[in-house]
């Protein structure tokens, strides 16, 4: 991906967080600089709302069920992944210390159920090094991409 797809990636999940249009937004940014093709704008910015519109549906599934395609979004890229798992992470370095919130991804190539997401965080955190030492509070699966081809 080149640097000027990046940075339209960058304002093109602004323009949709301030609720502007694609073909409105890709006119406001051509008038400041340089953009990608109109083609590619547009299914850049599909692509995004999708996502953008998907994100943090994972939540009210079950943790005994595997997620169904409406909460999963769909994502054209090439990845070596076929579906990822975002989990939300509180942790806390020592008791008494304010929580830390963060964002952990898991990639696997089968479906997984929320409970299945967050044995795998809590297995693999103990191995993440910068992470050794916080203490897990609480876990809440939030989102789930899936590769499809094109």
């Amino acid at each position: 991906m080149g640097l000027l797809r990046a940075e339209t990636l960058l304002r093109i999940k602004k323009g949709i967080k301030a609720g502007i249009g694609p073909t409105r937004l890709y006119w406001e940014l051509r008038a400041v600089g340089p953009v990608t093709r109109k083609t590619d704008f547009l299914a850049d910015y599909r692509e995004e709302a999708g996502i953008a519109k998907k994100d943090g549906l994972l939540r009210f599934v079950r943790k005994d069920r595997y997620p169904v395609s409406a909460v999963i979004a769909s994502i054209k890229k090439e990845v070596s992944w076929e579906v990822m798992y975002k989990i939300k992470v509180q942790s806390v370095l020592r008791a008494g210390e304010p929580v830390t919130e963060r964002f952990v991804n898991i990639v696997s190539n089968v479906p997984l159920t929320p409970a299945m997401m967050e044995a795998e965080v809590m297995e693999r955190w103990g191995e993440w090094e910068k992470y050794a030492a916080e203490e897990i509070i609480g876990l809440q699966v939030w989102s789930a991409y899936k590769r499809v081809s094109e």
